[in-house]
């Protein structure tokens, strides 16, 4: 282990001892930003109590009088108090008009009983098994009557959620690609993603979307499979996990979600905003756009280019965004978009 210095300075590790608290400046792995994320979302008041009680005390602020006191430094013990106000929920309008319900609460939509404002046809579909080691959860094959049953299951939710599926298409084909195990040799598993490609040219005719049910949460093969789907095949796809879409409790809203993907990603539209919301909208033509970019994080390799991607709506119900992505030089942060891919 090199410990710095002018010169190398290398020392053996059973020798070294890494301080604790010292800050990691590189790429956590999965797990460790999964579990970040689960205690980063509090409900705002343990966040104060937390900063109240736990915070003061671990600062030193806590002892009487403070330490820092002698500095003619003093910190209050209270959350400081901020004026604010609860904006309505803005009322957002189904099939026919009507309006869904919002929990504003927790802030989750409630699809129960009501139907897309525009469905889709879902033709041309086919499902994609990914066999990836993982029997617990993985189905047993295209054969496997369970994953037959689960997928008529979701058909249905689509046409009951409103999209128009024809009988012929409630058991779409299913192919399967087995992956080969995880190797040093090939950390970002372009051999898997090989043998995904290979699956997917098998299918005739070529289909419009695919569903595909993952084995697990491997970051690689997500990633190689939207990049293959996306940027070559030109195949809009819909991941579910395995142990997800095949578990019976909670599955209708399991379905019910998924299916608000396949919508959009054939040209419908799930809701609308209720007319009173739009007016301001409807006063003048309007395009709404987004933009933004990402940049190379720590760690990265140097000339890593940064990422700059902008959507922008079609037409007057706000529901289609359009996406144009575009590489540029790392850390620049301006970019001169073209606008000429939401000519529709």
């Amino acid at each position: 282990m090199d410990v710095g210095g002018q010169i190398s300075n290398l020392l053996p590790p059973e020798v070294c001892i890494i301080l604790e608290k010292q800050v990691f400046r590189g790429k956590a792995p999965d797990e460790l930003t999964s579990g970040m994320l689960a205690v980063a979302c509090q409900f705002p008041n343990t966040n104060g109590d937390a900063i109240v009680n736990r915070g003061l005390m671990e600062l030193g602020l806590a002892q009487s009088p403070p330490p820092i006191n002698s500095f003619g430094i003093s910190v209050g013990s209270d959350m400081a108090v901020v004026p604010g106000r609860i904006l309505p929920a803005t009322a957002v309008c189904y099939s026919g008009g009507t309006e869904g319900t919002i929990d504003t609460v927790r802030a989750s939509w409630n699809m129960r009983g009501v139907r897309f404002a525009v469905g889709a046809r879902l033709e041309r579909w086919a499902v994609l098994l990914i066999r990836d080691g993982n029997p617990r959860d993985e189905f047993a094959g295209p054969g496997d009557p369970v994953l037959h049953q689960t997928v008529r299951g979701f058909a249905d939710m689509c046409g009951r959620s409103g999209m128009i599926v024809d009988p012929q298409w409630m058991e779409p084909p299913i192919t399967a690609a087995t992956l080969p195990p995880r190797t040093p040799e090939d950390p970002l598993r372009k051999g898997a993603v090989a043998c995904i490609r290979a699956a997917l040219l098998g299918l005739t005719p070529k289909p419009r979307i695919m569903l595909v049910v993952l084995s697990n949460g491997d970051r690689h093969i997500y990633a190689g499979l939207k990049h293959l789907c996306d940027v070559y095949l030109n195949v809009a796809t819909v991941c579910v996990h395995a142990s997800k879409f095949r578990k019976e409790k909670g599955q209708l809203q399991y379905f019910a979600n998924v299916a608000l993907k396949f919508n959009v990603k054939l040209g419908g539209l799930n809701h609308l905003l209720s007319p009173g919301n739009m007016a301001w909208l409807d006063a003048a033509p309007t395009m709404l756009v987004g933009m933004d970019v990402t940049h190379p994080g720590v760690g990265a390799v140097p000339g890593t280019p940064s990422i700059a991607a902008v959507v922008a709506s079609i037409d007057r119900k706000i529901g289609q965004f359009p996406a144009s992505m575009r590489l540029q030089e790392p850390r620049k942060e301006v970019r001169a978009y073209h606008m000429r891919v939401f000519n529709c």
